[in-house]
């Protein structure tokens, strides 16, 4: 709790803190470990986080916190109850300490907002820990928490693990359940939203993910030991297409040597790995979150993401009211209320063609990914840009979004610190309810690389 109160003032990253209530809950996690009632493998079974404090983005409820989603119209919302995520990590014994800040309704891969204001990166506070899970990637970066929970619709966990050099996990669709988001997202996007952990050290995410995971197949083997000898490497070193940025010539050089770790260490052997329907990924994407049937015009997809209480604002006139700092709502929602169907990404008359494009990639990817291979890639093509700039870079996130519509795990692994001190990484893909498997790499590339840098420590 200290630490969050030292790191505060620089990077902005919460939004509540509950530390009366965080202390109390401690106190009560010592009494039952000194009562005696309980063994040491009782507590392990039924209270694996007793004690351990975590942190909860701010689209999440928390009961009895502020739950604002960052956005002036839920300034005053309170949750009643818990999201189902928070609810399971409570329920194992760990202790909420802060909520942190987001964009508005999630809708930016920037996090700033009107309620809550920006958050800056720990690595250099004139640069974006990326969004929508931005304030849980700056605090857990500056150490401020053990755990965080985030959510991830195009990249919303992994491109601000990313930014600010920790690691994240993007479940298999499913596995983990977005319950208790405000407000609630519209149909089209909900199956895509992943809800999972971003933490400092890569074994975290073994004890989060037991406690977060709803399949109990998968939740088992998390933590078994793997023989990587048995492991087949596929990598990935661009994405071609349109807008979309040129790899960094650093973050490459950290994706080849992953490579060669595992080649050196287990004697396997690596494969790259073309997929030329991912050119088209970005139109692909867009297609699959923005065109549900039920929400046929703009206005449809206001109230809905506004819970009906914007009846009384009108989109367009707001839009102009934003170039000169008067709007309601922020950038990204406006962006998305106003253009996301009228935009060059989305054709209402080719969603089929991109429905049968997914069955393609979902079938290539099924083809490439078993049970004992793994892809490495980029996250993203470049490390944390300045505030403001993140805008020239949403294509990009073709290289995450394209696993949410597939439902593939993805794990973010920190590789480092670049040569203008900031954090980059890779992500580690797998086929669906192998995230055990991508973790267990992200832990074992650690061992090379080092992991999460302490910020100002480099």
């Amino acid at each position: 709790m200290q630490r969050i109160l030292e790191v505060e003032p620089y990077i902005n990253a919460t939004v509540e803190r509950p530390f009366a209530e965080a202390l109390a809950e401690a106190k009560e996690a010592d009494a039952l470990v000194a009562s005696g009632n309980y063994t040491r493998e009782q507590l392990a079974l039924d209270k694996p986080l007793l004690g351990v404090p975590f942190s909860v983005k701010g689209l999440l409820k928390v009961k009895n916190l502020q739950c604002t989603s960052g956005s002036l119209l839920f300034k005053d919302h309170i949750a009643t109850e818990d999201s189902t995520s928070v609810e399971l990590m409570k329920k194992a014994g760990a202790i909420v300490i802060a909520t942190t800040n987001c964009p508005e309704f999630g809708m930016d891969l920037e996090t700033n907002n009107r309620v809550h204001g920006k958050t800056c990166n720990p690595y250099g506070v004139n640069r974006t820990p990326g969004g929508s899970s931005g304030g849980e990637s700056a605090l857990v970066g500056a150490a401020g928490s053990v755990i965080g929970i985030g959510n991830d619709l195009i990249g919303s966990i992994r491109v601000p693990c990313h930014f600010t050099g920790i690691y994240g996990h993007k479940p298999t669709m499913g596995l983990v359940s977005n319950g208790g988001v405000v407000p609630n997202p519209h149909p089209g996007m909900e199956m895509f939203i992943s809800t999972g952990p971003m933490c400092r050290y890569a074994e975290d995410l073994i004890a989060s993910m037991k406690v977060l995971s709803t399949h109990e197949e998968t939740r088992l083997k998390f933590g078994k030991s793997v023989n990587f000898k048995k492991i087949k490497i596929c990598y990935m070193t661009q994405i071609q297409s349109p807008l979309v940025a040129p790899v960094d010539s650093e973050i490459l050089g950290g994706l080849k040597k992953a490579i060669s770790y595992f080649e050196t260490t287990y004697d396997v052997t690596s494969k790259e790995i073309n997929v030329p329907l991912l050119y088209d990924t970005n139109r692909c994407v867009c297609s699959h979150i923005s065109s549900p049937e039920d929400l046929k015009e703009t206005e449809d997809l206001k109230e809905v993401m506004t819970q009906g209480k914007a009846s009384h604002i009108n989109v367009k006139t707001d839009l102009l009211k934003y170039l000169v700092g008067k709007s309601t709502f922020t950038r990204g929602p406006l962006v998305v209320m106003n253009f996301v169907r009228s935009s060059p990404l989305f054709n209402k008359n080719k969603t089929e063609f991109y429905k049968q494009m997914l069955n393609k990639l979902a079938k290539e990817f099924d083809h490439l990914l078993d049970e004992d291979t793994v892809l490495l890639m980029p996250t993203l093509p470049t490390s944390a840009p300045y505030h403001t700039e993140m805008m020239a870079y949403i294509p990009s996130t073709c290289y995450t979004s394209i696993f949410n519509i597939l439902g593939l795990p993805s794990t973010q692994c920190p590789l480092g610190i670049n040569r203008d001190g900031l954090p980059f990484g890779i992500q580690i893909v797998g086929r669906k309810y192998n995230d055990p498997l991508t973790i267990a790499c992200a832990i074992e590339i650690r061992k090379e690389f080092g992991g999460w840098v302490q910020p100002g420590s480099y």
